[in-house]
């Protein structure tokens, strides 16, 4: 029993069928265990809990605006597909607990637009919710079989403009000799987040829904205990959120048995994990209009086969008004649902039954492992469908693809099943739709969206959604425009659907994605701003190759945790096709080798690949589009020489199919399944490269994976010029052997190939690439030739051997300890390699070093001039007169300057990956001949609030000063730096209440 008493009482109206009846024509099954709202919130003060009015057009976005519905309402234990309404009474919400200093009140059809109030159907079911003062709040909701509670916890209010949230990924183990279960959560800052790792913090929270409670969970930083016996005999789930001082992570979930099993439920299935998807626009498949169905579909799983995807996603294949029309303004997509337990009729073969129809699809795809995501629109309905037709009492004709409403039925069960606002819809003509009228997809009149305030329209959807997943067996759903939907909603669908099948995928269409959608709702999302966006600049020649990779990257930045995947996807049937967009754009020589390159680069970086149907086959250039020519006045999804929703060119049929095109697609698939590097679990990583051509180069690294196929790191370069291959030098260390081609790739200067290439230097090799080509290698550090490597001093202590460390957790111990120092040569560049005891990134600087300001101060001995004065702020002074010195900021780069302070030169900086190292590099031509130079190579500490970025040493370490110098102007900043042979760190650093500390210089060639 757990302490919500969650023994199921059902609801009493009657079902249209007694469960487990084989006889009765609708779907009912039992849902979840209780009436109890679900899992426990995790917020900051002021964000709404708040499903607001869907409208769209009107109020200029249903994006942004709406990216974040949600509210909480009763889970149901029993799904029916055409349940009867709720009685008001049988559901009443309290606030049980609060913070002492919060007024917080519950509240219902929230308006968020004072000119447009929501309509209020004062059911009083589903809640909204806003919290203003941080802590915890308690909401009971009283339900028929019992009284529940669930917690809210609620961070501070962010600071204005704060964004870049943090990350959470749990581990768990059971510990047998303890008798208990150890939780980590791996709490990270977000990529260049204005936060510091010392205010990162993880909450634990029990679910309300069992016996574990939340005071059982010992908690230890980023660690959680829990005692087998706190469990109480039956299965837990704990939940986490990171925190950084600003911003709330989104929530992972860990559930612990107790016989001593852990399982992570918010995972992707293991299947996607090197799965590639491929999208089909069903009614075009056959190639001709009007002749797909479900036997051509099952004929077609061969070929999906012969490409190497692993799951097919078709586009609705329930029946819907625009399939059903001979002319549709988008073509028959099927998006306008009319019945969500059944099978399109124009998709069943003659004598068929329309559900086996589809499931002997299913089967075939099975047969050959490909799995099958039904597109599932919860969101909105179509006009036609017979319940929204319910809730209209008189119409008449009056427009051309509609009738007008005159009244609604407000007797009609169904009246409450949308989405209403408090005014009247009119056009040019007159009234349209009376008050209350509703909202609809992007407020569109064939589309109305359902209202989630009504527990019978969640029945309704959630009986489909087991029926889906449970009785027919797909594998998972692509939900149509998730955003739409409220987020407590898609956490009962995701608990449903891993009840039927524990390797369901849900995927999710969010525009602009939104990290909140993988928190125990998705296990990939759409990307179509960023990455998709990014595709079709580059196609358009508008963008750079590196657009992409920033795409990749700021999923980090936008919260999405490490563990949750993004679609790879150039296009779908809702945006252009990429090779319109390279062919109209007119700029390149082969727009069909650009859209190869696009495509492939998102095979290659981390995310799930993906590719919509046609694009394999140069659909844009040989398949037949939609529009219908004179007369035909559409020009929006389906237009004049689009091709988003073209008909399927097939050779046998006539159609023009460029084979090339199509094994190159073959062929970079087999590519992905064969190399685990490319995988969406191997690290994305950066790599030197240079070129003259349009070319993105990275690296994955897989090395923290086990059962490796492949290369453990690779080397990735894209080639999007199109007027042939691409000359690319790299580091020599680089295996110039294609993994792709399985060919040398090298060349040398003068483009031989074969015994004919050479290096091009000792440090670089040059490697020519058609369109892609995969490489290994054992570094992603382009680290060069060393000229001199010296040992720091090793006896304890900060600077002269007495500093003290500031009180603040920031300064870890070893961060300033200069275990090694190295000139090295590479290319064009010199490197100077500082090498710590430890580096931490406290403060999240993109360089991966955030503490130390390491200098190298640079003499050329046959120079006149000059200063004996370190940089500002440093309070030392050097044997000689210096004429350069390097300077590399974790924030703001690296500076070549005149011994003087005149910036003459900037340089890169960055954390080797392989060891606690600070990697600083400058062109030749910024310095003099390092071989005859003498250095002086020394870190201060960093601090960007001080004059020229030096923290002070003073008498008493404070906060952020460090102490045990003496009470006066003369201490050295200096922490650590490396001396010539027999002089010690304190020797060098020793001063007086006169002098400076004089410090004397490396000779490179000694």
């Amino acid at each position: 029993m757990s302490k919500n008493d969650d023994s199921v009482k059902p609801h009493d109206s009657t079902a249209s069928g007694t469960f487990g009846d084989s006889a009765i024509d609708t779907h009912t099954a039992f849902g979840a265990d209780s009436y109890h709202p679900g899992q426990p919130r995790v917020v900051t003060v002021g964000e709404a809990l708040v499903d607001p009015a869907f409208v769209g057009r009107i109020y200029g976005s249903d994006r942004d605006n709406y990216a974040k519905r949600d509210h909480l309402g009763p889970r149901l234990p029993v799904l029916r597909e055409d349940p009867d309404g709720y009685a008001p009474e049988d559901f009443e919400w309290s606030i049980a607990e609060r913070p002492e200093d919060s007024d917080a009140e519950l509240s219902f059809s929230t308006p968020t637009i004072d000119t447009q109030p929501r309509y209020d159907h004062g059911q009083d079911h589903v809640t909204e919710f806003v919290p203003d003062a941080p802590g915890t709040y308690v909401l009971e909701l009283d339900a028929p079989d019992g009284v529940h509670e669930q917690t809210v916890y609620a961070f501070p209010e962010p600071p204005a403009g704060a964004e870049r949230p943090p990350r959470v990924t749990l581990d768990a183990r059971y510990d047998a000799a303890e008798a208990e279960f150890v939780v980590e959560a791996d709490a990270e800052l977000a990529p260049g987040a204005d936060a510091s790792t010392a205010a990162l913090e993880a909450l634990f929270l029990a679910d309300d829904r069992d016996a574990l409670a939340t005071e059982d969970v010992q908690v230890d930083g980023t660690t959680a205990r829990v005692s087998e016996s706190a469990l109480g005999g039956e299965s837990a789930r704990i939940h986490a959120a990171a925190y950084d001082g600003r911003l709330a992570s989104v929530v992972d979930t860990v559930e612990l048995s107790p016989e001593g099993g852990v399982e992570l439920p918010n995972r992707p299935p293991e299947w996607i994990e090197d799965g590639v998807v491929y999208e089909i626009f069903t009614r075009s498949f056959a190639g001709e209009r009007g002749e797909t169905d479900f036997d051509v579909l099952a004929d077609g799983v061969e070929y999906l086969d012969y490409l190497g995807v692993d799951a097919v996603w078709l586009t609705p294949i329930v029946p819907s008004a625009s399939a059903a029309k001979e002319i549709s303004g988008g073509g028959p997509h099927g998006y306008d649902t009319l019945d969500y337990f059944g099978v399109a009729p124009d998709l069943v073969p003659d004598g068929q039954d329309p559900i086996e129809a589809y499931r002997s699809f299913v089967e075939a795809c099975h047969e050959r492992d490909i799995k099958v995501v039904f597109d599932f629109v919860a969101n909105h309905c179509g006009r036609d469908h017979e319940f929204f037709q319910a809730s209209i009492d008189e119409q008449r004709d009056g427009l051309a693809r509609w009738p007008r409403v005159d009244a609604w039925d407000a007797d009609s069960k169904y009246y409450d099943w949308f989405d209403r606002v408090h005014e009247a819809r009119y056009d040019g003509d007159g009234l349209v739709e009376p008050e209350p009228r509703v909202t609809g997809f992007f407020d569109l009149l064939d589309m109305p969206n359902f209202n989630f305030d009504n527990l019978a329209v969640r029945e309704h959807l959630l009986a489909a959604a087991d029926f889906w997943s449970g009785e027919v067996g797909v594998d998972g759903f692509r939900c149509d425009i998730a955003w739409g939907v409220p987020h407590d909603f898609w956490k009962d669908v995701r608990e449903i659907v891993r009840s039927n099948d524990g390797e369901f995928l849900m995927l999710d269409e969010s525009i602009p994605h939104d990290a909140g959608f993988a928190e125990n709702e998705f296990d990939v999302h759409f990307d179509t701003v960023e990455y998709t966006g990014a595709a079709h600049d580059i196609a358009r020649g508008e963008g750079s190759a590196f657009d992409l990779l920033d795409a990749v990257e700021a999923r980090a930045e936008k919260g999405f945790p490490d563990h949750t995947l993004l679609l790879n996807a150039t296009e779908n049937h809702d945006e252009a096709r990429l090779l319109n967009e390279a062919l109209h754009a007119d700029v390149h020589d082969d727009p069909a080798h650009v859209q190869r390159a696009i495509w492939a680069a998102g095979v290659a970086l981390p995310g799930v690949p993906f590719v919509y149907s046609g694009q394999e086959r140069q659909i844009s250039k040989h398949g037949e589009g939609r529009h219908r020519g004179e007369g035909d006045d559409r020009d929006a999804d389906v237009r004049p020489g689009g091709k988003q929703r073209a008909l399927m060119n097939w050779a046998h049929q006539g159609d023009t199919v460029p084979e090339e095109h199509l094994q190159f697609y073959r062929d970079v698939i087999e590519l992905y399944h064969d190399v685990d590097a490319l995988g969406p679990d191997a690290d994305l990583e950066d790599v030197w490269f240079r070129s003259d051509d349009h070319v993105l180069a990275f690296g994955r690294d897989a090395t923290e994976l086990s059962d490796l196929s492949g290369p453990a790191r690779a080397v990735v370069v894209v080639n999007f010029e199109s007027a042939g291959p691409a000359h690319v030098e790299l580091p020599s260390v680089v295996d110039t052997t294609d993994r792709f081609s399985g060919t040398d790739l090298a060349v040398n200067a003068d483009g031989a190939s074969g015994d004919d290439a050479a290096a091009t230097s000792d440090d670089l090799t040059t490697v020519a690439v058609d369109t892609i080509a995969v490489f290994e290698t054992p570094t992603f550090d382009a680290v060069g030739e060393p000229i001199a490597t010296w040992r720091g001093d090793t006896a304890p202590g900060l600077g002269p051997g007495h500093y003290e460390f500031p009180l603040a957790e920031d300064f870890a111990p070893g961060s300033f300890d200069l275990t090694n120092f190295e000139v090295r040569e590479f290319a064009e560049s010199y490197q100077f390699v500082f090498e710590f005891d430890a580096i931490e990134n406290p403060w999240n600087r993109d360089t991966g070093f955030s503490v130390q300001l390491p200098q190298v101060y640079i003499r050329d001995p046959d120079a006149d001039g000059g200063s004996v004065y370190a940089q500002a702020g440093v309070n030392a002074r050097f044997e000689a007169e210096y004429q350069h010195r390097v300077l590399a900021r974790p924030m703001g780069g690296v500076s070549v300057e005149s011994a003087y302070g005149e910036v003459h030169a900037t340089g890169g900086v960055e954390v080797l990956s392989d060891r606690d190292a600070v990697l600083v590099w400058v062109g030749k031509d910024a310095l003099p001949d390092l071989d005859d130079a003498e250095l002086v190579p020394l870190v201060t500490a960093f601090d960007e609030t001080q004059f020229a970025h030096v923290r002070p040493v003073e008498a008493e370490a404070s906060q952020w000063a460090f102490g045990g110098g003496r009470d006066d102007d003369l201490n050295p900043n200096v922490l650590d730096l490396v001396t010539p042979d027999g002089l010690s760190r304190a020797e060098a650093l020793a001063y007086d209440d006169k002098e400076l500390a004089t410090i004397p210089f490396l000779d490179v060639s000694e």
